[in-house]
């Protein structure tokens, strides 16, 4: 038993900038509940279960539980999971714009220094991007990015790289560069998405709104936006949902279109109580405002400036420095009739321009650093080269053949069994590779359920006969990117028969399954194209569910039984005149 504890912690510890996987989390609580695991087994797995609930944005949460780790008797100081947790707190103080943040980054990285090179990492650029604001140049912190990026570039260290260029378009972002700070958020973007855990890979798709926002470039904002939207689909945490419709509130804001900005706060406000997060709910009620005076509710606007005003008094939030915000208030001030405090907002607002226009005129000189940012950029297009001539050299001739081998064997034979494996027209697992895959499923956790859904595309003849074959072949191609763009990365999709196609969930809570199959039942609904004469042909779709507390070894027989149930289904919903496209099968094995 210890040792399939400490595997699994192996396992299920990542970088301080990545995620647990989901299935590594679900797996997580049996074992903290274990009587018999050990007291560091115990740290170290509180330890991933407070990253976990960071990266879904339950701060609070996370919070209460890396305190009472540290404070933990048995907590050992020179351990990763001490280091890990000290690093944790100073990366939520840093969300909260609490300047504690600085002291636990130090400390984290005197703990972590030649022992664990990632929390050292992390907690390094949070001091250089958040740290020292105003005693050291901004110039001095991008020169040591730029270094740290270089020797991360040379190791192939992509994961770190990410990290690094996200920190470096904070940087640019604060001296006002949102040109170049979009610049260094795409990059990381791209990077994450080979490398990070799905839910981290969103992050710096946000600053990259912001980056373009900030520099008043819209269109391009737009189109983070709609991507945003589309990573989403396989997310789908309420961190991540509070972050797009926060980018949707905040995109229809900029383009006066009130309408749209109060549908996308109604479905903000959905997720954001389950978002311990102070500066979105500050967000929040400031858009909350915008359309208070749009619906000329006196009240409600002076309420917010009094719990502003109190706020601030406290703590100056980042709403602080926002000219946006400092516009808002002369408006809001103006609304109220109150022309004083309007004067007031007003010269605050000019101030606070002027020092920003003197501070991107004296960031001309900063971006003398940048002339790194030009060799970076050579170096990343040389890299592939150099390790290519530095792996030939260690090549030595009698190897030469099994490489050959090797490669015909990677090249050819694999690609002919992914063929075998694929079905031609949707690119999907063909019936024989899904099954075989849905056979090896293990039995799932206490708890959890293994589930199969069965998609049969009840109008694929009538298209066929209708508008002819190569509109049905289109349907099935479009039924199977859908499926695709809808399910997660280790979720089993295959087509089945002509007209069908099946879904398997691992080791999944059964409301989550439930859900989740509901919700691709109504994305099919939505899927529409042209026939030739202009006609729009619909998908309609008829979906079995089957949740098992077991594998699927007996596959064959299960479909059985699900045929058998729709069967049964469809013609009871026949002689009751119920529409068979919305009928659904649930089966529960025991």
């Amino acid at each position: 038993m210890a040792n399939d504890i400490n595997d699994f912690v192996q396992r299920a510890q990542v970088k301080t900038y990545d995620c647990p996987d989901d299935e590594d989390i679900a797996a997580l609580e049996p074992y903290l509940l274990n009587p018999q695991i050990s007291l560091q087994q115990s740290i170290d797995l509180r330890a991933i279960k407070a990253q976990g609930l960071i990266c879904i944005g339950q701060y609070s949460q996370a919070q209460t539980l890396l305190d009472t780790l540290i404070q933990d008797p048995d907590m050992q100081t020179s351990s990763r999971s001490y280091a890990s947790a000290i690093y944790q707190i100073g990366f939520i103080l840093d969300i909260q714009e609490d300047p504690k943040r600085c002291e636990y980054y130090a400390q984290a990285q005197a703990l972590a220094q030649d022992k664990f090179n990632d929390i050292f990492l992390s907690s390094q650029l949070g001091q250089i991007t958040v740290c020292n604001q105003n005693s050291q140049d901004v110039s001095i912190k991008l020169g040591q990015l730029y270094v740290l990026l270089e020797s991360f570039l040379l190791k192939g260290d992509q994961e770190s790289v990410a990290h690094i260029h996200n920190n470096i378009g904070l940087l640019y972002g604060s001296i006002g560069q949102n040109a170049l700070a979009a610049e260094q958020y795409e990059k990381a973007y791209q990077i994450g998405l080979k490398v990070y855990e799905e839910k981290n890979q969103l992050a710096p798709l946000l600053s990259l709104i912001s980056a373009h926002m900030g520099g008043g470039d819209f269109e391009n904002a737009k189109i983070a936006i709609d991507e945003l939207n589309r990573a989403n689909l396989k997310v789908n945490t309420p961190l991540t949902n509070s972050w797009l419709h926060y980018s949707q509130t905040r995109y229809s804001y900029q383009m006066g279109d009130f309408e749209l900005m109060r549908s996308s706060m109604w479905k903000w406000q959905v997720y954001l109580p389950q978002v311990s997060n102070k500066q979105m709910d500050s967000l929040f009620d400031w858009y909350n405002t915008v359309l208070c005076m749009v619906d000329l509710d006196s009240k409600c606007v002076e309420d917010f400036l009094s719990k502003r005003a109190e706020e601030d008094a406290i703590r100056p939030s980042r709403l602080a420095n926002n000219k946006d915000y400092l516009r808002f208030l002369v408006e809001a001030n103006l609304f109220l009739g109150d022309i004083e405090k309007s004067k007031e907002a007003f010269s605050h607002y000019a101030k606070r321009l002027t020092e920003k226009l003197r501070a991107q005129q004296s960031s001309a000189r900063v971006l003398g650093v940048a002339k790194l940012h030009g060799e970076i950029i050579t170096l990343e297009a040389d890299l592939a080269k150099v390790q290519k001539q530095h792996i030939q050299s260690l090549i030595i001739i009698t190897l030469f053949i099994v490489v050959i081998l090797a490669l015909i064997y990677f090249t050819i034979g694999r690609k002919y069994l992914r063929t075998l494996a694929t079905d031609n027209l949707t690119g999907l697992r063909n019936e024989q590779a899904v099954l075989a895959d849905i056979k090896r499923v293990k039995k799932p956790i206490q708890g959890k359920v293994n589930a199969l859904a069965v998609f049969d595309m009840k109008n694929f003849t009538q298209v066929n006969t209708q508008f002819g074959y190569l509109k049905g072949d289109e349907l099935l191609k479009r039924v199977a990117r859908c499926l695709s763009q809808v399910t997660r990365n280790h979720d089993l999709v295959g087509r089945l028969g002509v007209g069908q196609f099946i879904v398997c969930l691992k080791n999944i809570d059964d409301s989550t399954a439930k859900e989740l199959f509901e919700r691709i039942q109504k994305v099919l609904a939505d899927v529409v194209f042209d026939s030739d004469s202009g006609e729009k042909i619909n998908v309609h779709t008829s979906t079995s569910m089957y949740l098992a507390l077991d594998g699927f070894d007996d596959i064959e027989q299960v479909l059985e039984e699900m045929r058998l149930a729709e069967h049964k289904k469809s013609h009871i919903n026949q002689n009751a005149g119920v529409n068979p496209t919305a009928a659904y099968s649930n089966l529960l094995s025991s």
